[in-house]
């Protein structure tokens, strides 16, 4: 297993290796757009910590490779402004016991997620984010971060199509999964009527099974359980809100399952 430190042109900076798990410390200010490439047997699962402000996340690497660029610019206004900021940056990487894969956890978590296609899992994705503006791509409905009462930047980053009513949001796992429970976290700005819940919605099934779901204007989480099922991905469509005119957005979305051994 292998963790490397580029620069946002490729060239080296620093590297560290390990048979199980890696570590890496970066020493001084990150650079514009510095990549960290992790690396490891394809279809390994391993655990990264990327930064303090990150949630730890399970991934799965089909081919072997995470490459992930730092944001900067308006792409920051995501994340947390202390996110790889100081003089000391700790990195590290390890590989997932078949024992934890077959436990149930939240199968939907990847905060390292990034907009477009990745190569690793999960991976969310969507027909429409609102103005292109990074604090609404799918990736923040993934992230594991829970601040719902605002809206735009961090912490109040979500998922958000504008007032369209063709909406599609898509989570890839990359692999065969067995779920059971879909948990939703509406953005719930309510104050002034800026947001308004969603009423209902569609879960399609990559199995092409479609559950119905209805959902309240709460802050809380709102759970749908289901017999235990396989799927590769699901997608949330058919959103209906009662007010054309106010915005609903998904916040997070998690997936509790187990995998497949």
């Amino acid at each position: 297993m292998k963790i490397t430190h580029t620069d946002r042109l490729g060239n080296k900076l620093s590297e560290a290796s390990g048979e199980n798990s890696v570590e890496i410390e970066i020493l001084g200010e990150f650079g514009f757009e510095d990549i960290l490439i992790f690396e490891m047997e394809p279809g390994s699962f391993v655990e990264v910590d990327i930064d303090p402000t990150f949630n730890k996340s399970i991934v799965y690497a089909p081919d072997g490779k995470i490459v992930y660029q730092l944001p900067v610019g308006p792409k920051a206004r995501a994340y947390d402004p202390e996110a790889f900021k100081g003089e000391r940056h700790l990195i590290t990487m390890e590989r997932v016991s078949r024992e934890l894969l077959a436990k149930r956890r939240n199968l939907a978590m990847n905060s390292l997620d990034t907009r477009w296609d990745t190569g690793y899992f999960p991976h969310a994705s969507a027909n429409v984010v609102t103005r292109d503006e990074p604090w609404f791509e799918a990736k923040n409905a993934i992230d594991g971060h829970l601040s719902r009462v605002g809206h735009g930047a961090w912490p109040y980053q979500s998922w958000g199509g504008g007032l369209r009513d063709d909406l599609v949001f898509r989570l890839d796992f990359g692999r065969e999964v067995l779920i059971d429970e879909i948990v939703i976290y509406l953005r719930a700005d309510y104050a002034d009527d800026h947001d308004i819940n969603w009423e209902s919605g569609v879960v399609t099934f990559s199995d092409g099974e479609k559950m119905p779901i209805s959902m309240k204007k709460v802050e809380e989480g709102q759970s749908y359980a289901f017999a235990e099922k396989k799927v590769t991905w699901i997608e949330l469509s058919e959103l209906k809100r009662e007010i054309s005119a106010a915005f609903s957005a998904l916040t997070q979305i998690e997936v509790f399952g187990r995998d497949i051994l």
